[in-house]
């Protein structure tokens, strides 16, 4: 059976605002300003790739996040999920405010257990 290429996890970390969008991002890349394609290599050697930061248009809701961050995660079948998950918590508890994170489209409470079993299904799917 061929090896399957292209093993991606795409993240989405929603935020308030554009300043929240761009402390996120560099906090993320490990960078000051991060610039789209830049790519940081992350635990079991997957490398995290940021895509964009976009605004969402104004609605009534404002607990809404008002921006999105888009990355990708690149890996291959070493990956484990538990390493991975716990890079992208300590990034994300770095930020120190409110964020929302969708993995592969999914809502994800940005915790440990749920992060780990949506990131370890998607691990296994992909292999």
């Amino acid at each position: 059976m061929p090896e399957r290429v292209g093993r991606m996890i795409s993240l989405e970390v929603g935020v308030a605002d554009a300043a929240a969008g761009r402390k996120i991002a560099s906090q993320m890349m490990g960078e000051s300003s991060p610039q789209p394609g830049s790519v940081h290599t992350v635990a079991d050697g997957s490398q995290l790739t940021y895509l964009r930061a976009f605004e969402v248009p104004e609605r009534a809701d404002s607990t809404n996040p008002a921006i999105w961050v888009n990355f990708s995660i690149t890996y291959d079948s070493n990956a484990e999920a538990d390493a991975l998950v716990g890079w992208l918590l300590d990034a994300l508890e770095q930020h120190g405010s409110p964020v929302t994170l969708r993995v592969d489209t999914s809502p994800v409470a940005v915790e440990l257990d749920a992060m780990t079993e949506l990131i370890r299904r998607k691990i296994r799917t992909s292999v």
